[in-house]
């Protein structure tokens, strides 16, 4: 008697569980990750067109390059136009992708709008220097607050690869052997011996 009855009040406790949970996800997934935080959100008339040239000079100088959150994601939104495709441009429109520098990594903020509420998908990165150059791989990620692991990611693979395609220039000159060194808000580019100190 009691058998049938603990069975069936464990499947019904199971079933509420399991649908708690998938409601719980989906909340997480539309609730769209903060990115106020992000400095350069907002063009303004001091967009550095000439970033990248400054960057090569540095390099090709053997001096060091310091580029801010701020300067980074300003030179982006002037380079980067994502148009979506002719199916779903009726119902989305994207609103920008940012950069989020943090302690030996940084975070790519891909925001959207879907029939006018918000919608975020982020991708964690960590760097490190080689011999060959910097060498870059996922960690992690979020559709909106949801936290999920790399292997997750593949649904805006197709993103990230168009990112990767328009700074191809960008790409290049990261493939020389350079230290780098990432921490909150900031980015620096050593193209001496890795063997030397950072500051």
């Amino acid at each position: 008697m009691f058998r049938p009855r603990f069975r069936t009040v464990f499947i019904h406790s199971f079933s509420l569980s399991l649908i708690f949970g998938i409601v719980w996800i989906h909340i997480l997934i539309l609730s769209p990750e903060s990115f106020e935080d992000i400095e350069g959100r907002k063009f303004n008339d001091k967009v550095p067109k000439d970033l990248l040239d400054q960057v090569a000079a540095a390099i090709d100088s053997g001096n060091s390059f310091e580029c801010s959150e701020e300067a980074l994601n300003q030179y982006i939104g002037s380079i980067i136009n994502v148009r979506e495709s002719e199916e779903i441009e009726k119902f989305t429109k994207f609103r920008g992708l940012f950069v989020r520098l943090l302690e030996g990594g940084f975070d790519l903020v891909f925001v959207r709008n879907i029939l006018g509420k918000t919608f975020t998908s982020s991708v964690r990165f960590v760097m490190s220097s080689t011999d060959s150059g910097i060498e870059i791989r996922v960690k992690s990620g979020r559709y909106g607050m949801l936290q999920v692991p790399s292997g997750f990611m593949n649904l805006i693979r197709s993103g990230i690869m168009s990112v990767g395609n328009v700074l191809w220039v960008e790409k290049k000159i990261l493939s020389r052997p350079l230290l780098v060194k990432l921490k909150d808000g900031w980015i620096r580019l050593d193209p001496r011996s890795r063997t030397l100190p950072e500051n």
